[in-house]
């Protein structure tokens, strides 16, 4: 079982990869096809379960804690080093890729489109490469007395002096948090806050997805600088986007925020070079699931998203089901089935927006809201909830 753990790691990305491919066409078909409707369910408890086994990897490796030999390495290799977990995790791994081979057997009978042809077909030209954030504030995505709160303190602790500042060019500070429980709208806040505004020179958005491009990284970043992009913006040359950034950045006093960090790559082999040559006092702040990643980042200040209260739950799908102010007396009415339906979205701003987007296309009544609360997919994703807090409300959209 020690022995065949690295290669039970790959097989498991490799199917899950290719499983991934057919989500789209799938979700698009499981409202109306029961038979599919299950297979979905059971994908994504597959790959549900995937996850956890990396986030029980990534504790252990928390336990034991970061070394000068050891640095910053995948949590799945440090977690090997202990031969009994290796074996229990291995045990996991084997049994998992026997599912997904099942899985994938049942799958093949619905003849799904592949998720590229499928946006191919959907918006010509584009290809996705994860979920990419911008700077905009939505103005219905933020809601309640928290978050006001937490924004104050973030801007508070971005925007003093430091002793650091003088001899450090940057300092650090990363929000943390679950997926789908608000570090993306938080950071919003924080980025478009006035006082963030009128304390830097340059103020930088940059979505880091799991997958990013280093060209295409590279590029956004020069851009979003103010600098000159080498070669009219057509250079594929690393070495010169670098050069580019690292001149339109240069004693320039920034703020630069990194969403959606799952690695530390892009700072590593991109983006710190460059912005170390930025003016003193500049900050960065990040946005992660994984503190780990926070630590390798040797982030001075962490900032720990918490889930939404009930009132600041209702108020926020509110906002998503109201349409006019003249509908308000009529969604009020509903409150009380409406928190109970806010109840199982646990406190997840994203499942809250994701819900409140299904109840926007139903009628406000409480036939239609009622049949929302007690559909059957409720109980089957409660159950994954686990100790990671994920959002997996995606099948109710």
């Amino acid at each position: 079982m020690l022995i065949g753990v690295s290669d039970g790691i790959k097989d498991l990305s490799i199917k899950l990869g290719d499983l991934k491919n057919f989500l789209a066409d799938a979700d698009r078909r499981n409202i109306t096809d029961e038979s599919v409707r299950g297979w979905v369910g059971e994908l994504k408890r597959a790959m549900y379960l995937a996850t956890d086994i990396v986030d029980l990897c990534q504790l252990k490796a928390m336990e034991q804690g970061q070394t000068k030999d050891r640095g910053c390495l995948n949590p799945l290799l440090v977690c090997m080093r202990n031969p009994l977990h290796a074996h229990d995790i291995g045990t996991r791994i084997k049994m998992l890729n026997q599912n997904l081979d099942d899985i994938c057997k049942r799958g093949s009978s619905f003849n799904f489109i592949k998720l590229e042809a499928y946006q191919d077909r959907k918006m010509t030209g584009y290809h996705a490469t994860g979920r990419k954030t911008d700077s905009l504030m939505e103005r219905s995505g933020a809601v309640g007395d928290k978050i006001e709160e937490d924004t104050r303190a973030l801007v508070e602790v971005l925007t003093r002096e430091a002793a650091s500042d003088k001899r450090d060019r940057f300092m650090v500070v990363a929000i943390v948090g679950a997926g789908g429980i608000g570090k993306t709208t938080l950071s919003k806040k924080v980025f478009n806050d006035d006082s963030i505004k009128g304390k830097f020179t340059k103020n930088i958005w940059l979505s880091i997805t799991q997958d990013f491009n280093d060209i295409e990284l590279l590029n956004k970043a020069i851009i979003a600088v103010g600098g000159d992009l080498p070669g009219g913006g057509g250079a594929r040359d690393r070495d010169l986007l670098v050069g580019a950034l690292n001149n339109a950045i240069r004693d320039k006093k920034f703020f630069l925020v990194l969403d959606d960090m799952w690695g530390v790559d892009a700072w590593d082999k991109l983006l710190k070079a460059p912005f170390s040559y930025g003016g003193p006092g500049s900050r960065v702040l990040i946005t992660t699931r994984h503190d780990t990643v926070a630590l390798c980042m040797k982030v001075v200040h962490y900032h720990h998203v918490d889930k939404l209260g009930a009132k600041d739950a209702w108020s926020l799908l509110k906002k998503q089901v109201v349409t006019t102010e003249k509908g308000e007396p009529e969604i009020e009415i509903l409150k009380d089935i409406g928190l109970q339906i806010i109840e199982k979205c646990d406190g997840l701003p994203l499942a809250v927006k994701v819900v409140g987007g299904l109840l926007c296309q139903r009628e406000k009544n409480q036939r239609a809201w009622q049949k929302v609360l007690n559909d059957d997919l409720w109980s089957g994703q409660t159950m994954l909830t686990l100790s990671n807090q994920r959002v997996k409300m995606d099948c109710l959209g």
